[in-house]
């Protein structure tokens, strides 16, 4: 910790006090508490777990918001062995993840690289009519379920802006018969056509460039 140095220290006894100086020495007294609680006046290292007592920080003792990024130095290393759960609605992270190794392979740029299995659950849409696709789409299963014919219709950019790269699966689960439609402007690849063949079948939609997709699965013309 940093030395707190009092300006006048050397008060003889008997000798009378000067209130100027007394007055100068709580003022440095005064400034170097108030850097301590504003995080300044402290070594490198100064506060290790041995001289925090265990459970003593709790939730009560830290503001909401009050560790933030303005108070945390840049490249913090967390070296603890056991961290809490962080938890949070959503986490934005801007650049490479890697959650262990794995042997000959390196972390792809902008990319997520896991060693061990990953658990994930598809979200699902279910439709009874002719469909636009939304945004919300994006990773989806999106179920159609009519007794007749349906439509499902791929929006243009300007309308909806699918980002290159996505990921949309059509299942059939009536036996109204599924065509995935083009909307002017966009282009959808596919092979022998549009229509998923019959009930429980399924197309995957994946957008490749801007208004250009490709549709995969048990499709006919």
């Amino acid at each position: 910790m940093a030395t707190l140095t009092i300006p006048f220290p050397n008060f003889q006894n008997g000798q009378p006090v000067v209130a100027a100086q007394h007055n100068t020495n709580n003022t440095a007294i005064a400034n170097f508490v108030n850097g301590l609680s504003a995080g300044s006046n402290f070594d490198n290292g100064a506060i290790g777990t041995a001289a925090i007592a265990g459970q003593a920080i709790t939730n009560a003792l830290i503001a909401d918001g009050s560790v933030n990024t303005i108070k945390l130095a840049a490249s913090l290393s967390l070296t603890t062995p056991a961290l809490g759960v962080a938890t949070a609605t959503s986490i934005a992270v801007s650049g490479n993840v890697s959650v262990g190794t794995v042997a000959g392979l390196s972390t792809p740029t902008n990319g997520v690289l896991v060693q061990g299995n990953v658990v994930y659950h598809l979200e699902t849409s279910t439709q009874v009519a002719n469909y636009t696709l939304v945004l919300a789409d994006d990773g989806k299963l999106v179920e159609l379920l009519n007794a007749s014919p349906v439509t499902l219709t791929v929006p243009l950019d300007a309308t909806v802006a699918f980002p290159i790269g996505t990921q949309i699966t059509i299942l059939q689960t009536g036996a109204g018969q599924v065509t995935i439609q083009p909307t002017s402007g966009v282009t959808i690849n596919a092979n022998p056509g549009y229509k998923l063949r019959a009930q429980w079948t399924a197309g995957t939609l994946i957008k490749r460039a801007a208004n250009t997709w490709v549709l995969l699965g048990d499709l006919s013309a």
